[in-house]
């Protein structure tokens, strides 16, 4: 028997046309790639949280010899460090490729690992948080739910049977 799984999302022409909270979060964003160091990638990533309480948190990817972590790894890091429990309303990724010859006019979506991540910390909290996902200028995508981004994922219920 083929089943079908689908994905649903929205999509925006430009950040003009979101709304303010949106816009916002995305601006926060986009100041967390300005603090990201990727010194073999050279592709700058941000992230802002917007927590149920209406806080904002951001983070950005780092890259050293021993060591290379996402900017959703590293929110979600000092998160889990800062809180016992915490509901992520809404996050936006966004990007700058400082490899010559390249662009970032287009949205990111997190990486695997991330959507594994943020999968986890949703199921925690027990709410869809929206992902929000951008580059520095064009089409803009936001997904409701985790789980719609990384169908089939491994969770913490698999540990339970």
């Amino acid at each position: 028997m083929q089943k079908v799984i689908q994905f649903t999302y929205e999509e925006f022409s430009s950040r003009d046309e979101l709304n303010i909270a949106d816009a916002e979060l995305l601006k926060r964003a986009d100041e967390a790639v300005t603090h990201a160091s990727p010194q073999f990638s050279h592709f700058n990533v941000g992230t802002a949280a917007r927590l149920s309480d209406g806080s904002i948190y951001t983070s950005s990817n780092k890259e050293n010899t021993s060591i290379i972590t996402c900017a959703e790894q590293n929110l979600l890091l000092e998160l889990h460090s800062l809180f016992r429990e915490f509901t992520i309303e809404s996050i936006a990724v966004t990007f700058k490729n400082m490899n010559p010859g390249t662009s970032s006019d287009f949205p990111i979506t997190p990486c695997g690992k991330c959507r594994q991540l943020l999968l986890e910390a949703e199921d925690k909290s027990g709410h869809a948080m929206r992902v929000i996902m951008a580059g520095q200028s064009g089409k803009i995508y936001i997904a409701t739910g985790v789980h719609s981004m990384l169908p089939l994922a491994y969770s913490e219920s698999f540990l339970q049977h």
